[in-house]
């Protein structure tokens, strides 16, 4: 039987608590700077804070709904009044993939990542959870990446032309690295192999110990509109279940390309 496992009493003392302060630590400094909102980047230059440390707190704070992205930008800002929806959330491609995703996640077990294009980045605009109960939260809505970092973004750089998936790698080859020692060349291959199966598979570069699927829905002009994945650990993701993850969202897919 899998769980979760019980954490050790030096987890309990000490890491939950510094947790918690670096948590309040980024959101009083995003208060601090008001409705003009921080990117990740210059949260780590005000914090001294390592930038994967906080993407992992902002992910706790976007859920709780504390703190939310700013449309069209890579900045985050704090909720001063009562909670509201993220702007990401009035995307209609959520409306439209919301269904599916909630399919998913109960057919799979595992999270479901709604993700979509922006220049040459990806941007997560929803995640659905399924019910097993170790889940790999690898992304939230708002979070922005270098496009093809990421099941859902591989499959979305993977689905453009040649020249343009060159442009986008050499776009964002410094930024890689961050990102479980991703190289340019280890990108080139994803964006190959994906072209073949017809489907992403990206483990341990964003989040370790997972392992994602992802398939992209394309418009009639072949230009993607956006991606759906399934991230689980990576024990819960041999070869079949990878393909047959894969046909479940192809199939999901399909029915939202035959919808107005």
């Amino acid at each position: 039987m899998n769980s979760t496992p019980e954490p050790t009493p030096d987890t309990d003392s000490a890491a939950g608590p510094r947790t918690l302060r670096r948590g309040l630590q980024v959101l009083n400094t995003l208060r601090e700077h008001g409705p003009a909102g921080l990117s990740v980047t210059a949260l780590a230059r005000a914090t001294g804070l390592q930038r994967p440390t906080i993407y992992r707190l902002l992910a706790a704070l976007v859920d709780s709904g504390l703190v939310g992205s700013i449309a069209h930008s890579k900045r985050f800002v704090a909720n001063l009044e009562a909670p509201a929806a993220a702007p990401a959330t009035q995307d209609p491609r959520i409306d439209l993939a919301l269904p599916a995703m909630g399919r998913l996640a109960q057919a799979t077990g595992d999270a479901v990542f709604l993700v979509v294009r922006d220049g040459n980045e990806s941007l997560s605009l929803w995640r659905e959870i399924g019910p097993y109960p170790v889940q790999i939260l690898a992304t939230y809505a708002g979070k922005r990446q270098p496009l093809g970092v990421g099941s859902g973004s591989m499959a979305l750089l993977a689905s453009l032309p040649d020249a343009e998936v060159e442009r986008i790698i050499e776009c964002n080859s410094s930024e890689l690295e961050l990102y479980g020692g991703m190289t340019a060349r280890e990108m080139r291959r994803l964006v190959e192999n994906t072209r073949m199966r017809g489907y992403s598979v990206v483990g341990n570069h964003a989040v370790r110990g997972a392992l994602g699927v992802g398939c992209a829905l394309l418009d009639r002009n072949g230009k993607p509109v956006l991606a759906i994945s399934v991230t689980a650990i990576t024990e819960r993701m041999p070869a079949q279940r990878q393909r047959e993850i894969a046909g479940l969202i192809r199939a999901e897919l399909a029915g939202l390309a035959l919808k107005p």
